[in-house]
């Protein structure tokens, strides 16, 4: 029989093994709001891990994810519909307050539409979605995203 004393170390184990485990975020797809599933090894980074674990992009606002953003942006060719700075042209606007899809207001709802992509017309980019071994994978879409925030017109971080 356990002593009190195992006992009540065995109990206070759980329990800070119970407060420092981190529940990862539920992504839903944007074309139909069922459960999207991206393989935990694609968050690869440890900015993709935090993106993983809180909603939050970590890259708002570092200069460097920013560039390589914007040069992501260029190749998959966002700017043919979103404008070169995300303003909208073809398709919508992507940094202001209005969005087509209410969900891009944060980043977790727009790395779900870039990843999966919409009913409205475009396509997935995630990574193995275009083409089995092409696309964007969970850390280039979060720099992606901090590039779009960096233009937005009313200051929008997305991590709000």
């Amino acid at each position: 029989m356990l002593s009190n004393t195992i006992k009540s170390a065995l109990i206070v184990s759980m329990m800070v093994v119970a407060s420092n485990a981190v529940a990862d975020v539920s992504l839903t797809k944007t074309t139909d709001g069922s459960a999207l599933t991206i393989k935990k090894e694609m968050f690869d980074t440890p900015a993709a891990k935090e993106f993983l674990a809180t909603g939050k992009n970590p890259y708002i606002g570092n200069e460097e994810a920013i560039k390589a953003g914007k040069k992501k942006f260029n190749l998959f060719s966002c700017v043919a519909c979103h404008g070169g700075k995300g303003e909208g042209a073809v398709g919508p606007g992507l940094i202001g307050a209005n969005f087509k899809y209410a969900k891009n207001a944060t980043n977790k709802g727009m790395f779900e539409t870039i990843w999966e992509g919409t009913n409205g017309g475009m396509g997935a980019k995630g990574f193995g979605l275009m083409a089995p071994d092409d696309g964007l994978k969970p850390d280039e879409v979060l720099k992606v995203i901090a590039f779009i925030r960096s233009n937005s017109n009313v200051k929008m971080t997305g991590n709000e």
